[in-house]
């Protein structure tokens, strides 16, 4: 029922490349920083919940650590210290500060100064650090400082274009009054729940839903209380099926629903679910009172997306003639 997201921010980027982020680009930096220091070891590190990863290490032989390493989440290490704390950390001479005591990176590998700064993903979130490591203790000024965070400036530069990406691709697919998918976003998740229900022999059903004499709802009680009835609709489908079900708008007061089948009549006790839910709203008074016309179709794996969405429609459509017909 969710977008995905176009940056995932607990996975490392090694393991889940993204065609946005220059690795390239990235290595060149992190090898800067290294020679403008005139340190030893120069890296950017990702964290997320499996750990922290080198992502980048500067290309030195003096450098003991390679791109991919993994060191575990609770490990003392100064990176995890920037992480927890969103920080900039200067440390110029670690043996002889106890905090650090059981830091591998020190009694370990040898190291005796560290500066670093925080990466943040576009949404705030920490992506890890950016960071010099020296053998012996260093003196760093102000100058340096500015330096690394201009540097860092350049990689989160790069993360923030995914974020920009995200916000379009967002609107590309995103009705802006309901906030699900619209038709182009629904027919693109839709066909890749099919082609997966294809590889796993699953079951689908497709729901059509039609508010029934919506014009009548504008005409008498405005656009605003029409938008309210939309949104509230749209709210009701995505209470009613799985997270990980589609929903869609199709436009104007027409709604879809792509469901995983486990049972016969899966797809009737989500119309009840979905009337209850109409129906309790228009108890509260706090919208007026409608009605939906709901089609279904168990979906044909062999038949491509628009045939099912017309198949459903054209049920919808049939019943509700039989309202019209009743009344």
């Amino acid at each position: 029922m969710t977008h995905s997201s176009v940056f995932e921010t607990d996975k490392f980027l090694l393991d889940n490349p993204n065609d946005l982020i220059s690795i390239e680009k990235w290595q060149k930096t992190v090898n800067l920083l290294a020679k403008l220091f005139d340190a030893p070891a120069g890296f950017l590190v990702q964290h997320t919940s499996s750990g922290f990863q080198v992502t980048i290490a500067s290309e030195q032989e003096s450098n003991p650590y390679s791109a991919g390493i993994v060191i575990e989440p609770e490990v003392n290490i100064f990176c995890r210290k920037i992480v927890e704390t969103g920080e900039e950390l200067y440390v110029s001479n670690a043996p002889i500060d106890p905090c650090w005591d059981s830091n591998p990176e020190v009694h370990k590998d040898g190291f005796t100064s560290y500066l670093g700064v925080p990466v943040f993903w576009p949404n705030g979130k920490a992506f890890g650090t950016f960071c010099v490591m020296d053998y012996k203790q260093t003196d760093y000024q102000e100058t340096y400082l500015e330096l690394i965070r201009h540097l860092k400036d350049i990689l989160e530069a790069d993360l923030s274009m995914l974020g920009v990406y995200e916000q379009m691709l967002k609107l590309a697919i995103t009705d802006p009054l309901c906030d699900i998918n619209n038709r182009r976003g629904f027919s693109v998740l839709a066909e890749q729940r099919i082609k997966l229900a294809q590889r796993t022999q699953g079951r689908l059903g497709l729901l059509y839903i039609d508010i029934d004499d919506f014009k009548s709802i504008n005409d008498i009680h405005g656009h605003n209380v029409g938008d309210e009835v939309l949104q509230h609709l749209a709210n009701t489908l995505g209470e009613c099926v799985r997270h990980t079900d589609v929903i869609g708008r199709m436009g104007g007061d027409e709604f879809v629903a792509l469901v995983v089948m486990e049972q016969e009549d899966d797809l009737i006790k989500i119309e009840q679910s979905i009337m209850q839910g109409i129906a309790s709203a228009t108890e509260s008074r706090s919208l007026p009172e409608y009605a939906v016309s709901i089609g279904h179709v168990t979906v044909d794996l062999k038949l491509d997306l628009m045939s099912m969405l017309d198949s459903a429609d054209k049920d919808m459509l049939i019943r509700k003639q039989g309202k019209l017909d009743i009344s």
